[in-house]
């Protein structure tokens, strides 16, 4: 990464619709008290939901992203890099989930439901770490190759040819894991992006967010 790239934070003060999007259950996405904040009621049938990053047009080629108090209880929180395919134009886009406590391969069809992904071999470590609640995780990206750390210790490095860029970036949400529990809950304080260009137009309504809040 270069000293010179540019550095982009959400802190979520105050909501952001110039650079976050909602896809699918929009119920589900609260920004509060500083967090970007996840509920999610068995009522609602929430089975994957998407909070896509639109501050910058894709597609990413080489980045990191740093998060920090990110966790979740009874339901499945993670950072999600995805891309689609030009030889299956017919599929959803494929993503690699960084959920808290493991790496996993999923599709996403934009209308809140998921199933693994089958057509093309994943290629992230099969290992749990079991760890619900993280300080912080970093993924630095780079032309195919992922590198993860969590908590500042390094946890995982893997590599996916097809995955030369990307086309999504984002966190997703995971409907209710355990059939007792109403109501699951998930969290995270801060969105750090260096790698990219920022351009004026973004550096200006990040500003323009920031003083809203005060």
């Amino acid at each position: 990464m270069s000293v010179y790239a540019e550095i982009w934070t959400d802190d979520f003060t105050v909501e952001n619709p110039d650079a976050w999007t909602k896809v699918g259950n929009s119920r589900v996405w609260k920004v509060v008290d500083g967090f970007l904040r996840v509920e999610v009621n068995r009522d609602w049938e929430v089975e994957y939901d998407l909070y896509q990053l639109i501050a910058f047009p894709a597609p990413y080629r080489d980045f990191a992203i740093k998060i920090k108090d990110f966790g979740g209880d009874q339901l499945r929180f993670g950072l999600c890099v995805g891309r689609t395919f030009p030889d299956t134009p017919e599929e959803d886009p494929f993503f690699y989930v960084f959920f808290p406590d493991e790496i996993r391969a999923r599709r996403f069809n934009g209308k809140g439901s998921s199933h693994p992904f089958e057509t093309r071999l994943s290629r992230e470590p099969r290992t749990r770490w079991y760890t619900d609640v993280l300080t912080d995780m970093e993924l630095h990206f780079n032309s195919g190759l992922f590198l993860l750390f969590a908590n500042g210790q390094f946890r995982a490095k893997f590599r996916d040819r097809n995955f030369n860029k990307i086309d999504i970036l984002g966190f997703v949400v995971e409907g209710i894991t355990i059939a007792n529990e109403w109501v699951g809950e998930g969290w995270v304080d801060s969105f750090t992006i260096s790698g990219l260009n920022v351009t004026p137009e973004v550096k200006v309504t990040s500003m323009w967010s920031q003083l809203k809040s005060q």
